[in-house]
């Protein structure tokens, strides 16, 4: 029996193909380097919303809520209004009043402007005594845009509070 001239040629060597696990490694190496550039992204741009004594605020936290209740006893309200003092100052305008829309007088009143993303830029305003539940102050914002107003107002043994967001343009 003779081998047929097919039989006698040889097959080609088997190439193995690396380009399958090449683009496996590849794809995970853009996994990885997407992955990293989003972490340093995210800890580079952090801005450091912070709340300092959490578990200490914790703690107190139903004395807090004797607080707000104390707070909401008085029905006092305050309408603060922001205007132009020229070039970047502004002026902090607040009027007090009771339930009956009666002017809250002799206050010793303090407005925080806290920035919610930012603490740093935070300030403490005292308010001038204008009369008739009328207070006010000249400031200079540190940015513009939003902010939270916290407004802390003291009359002998009674104290009050309140909070606002306002933005300046």
């Amino acid at each position: 029996m003779t081998l047929s001239s097919a039989a006698l040629k040889s097959s080609p060597p088997v190439r193995k193909s690396l380009w399958i696990p090449g683009l496996f490694v590849l794809g995970f190496l853009i996994v990885i380097a997407v992955n990293g550039v989003l972490i340093y992204t995210s800890i580079s741009s952090f801005s450091g919303l912070e709340t300092e004594g959490a578990y200490e605020r914790g703690l107190h936290y139903n004395q807090a809520l004797a607080l707000a209740a104390a707070n909401a006893e008085t029905g006092w309200h305050a309408d603060p209004k922001v205007s132009d003092a020229g070039n970047t100052a502004r002026k902090l305008e607040v009027t007090v009043t009771d339930r009956t829309g009666a002017p809250v007088t002799e206050l010793q009143i303090e407005a925080y402007l806290v920035r919610p993303t930012n603490a740093g830029m935070d300030d403490t305003l005292a308010l001038t005594d204008l009369g008739n539940g009328r207070y006010a102050t000249d400031f200079t914002p540190k940015a513009m845009g939003n902010w939270e107003l916290r407004l802390q107002a003291k009359r002998g043994d009674v104290m009050w509070q309140q909070v606002q967001r306002i933005y300046f343009r």
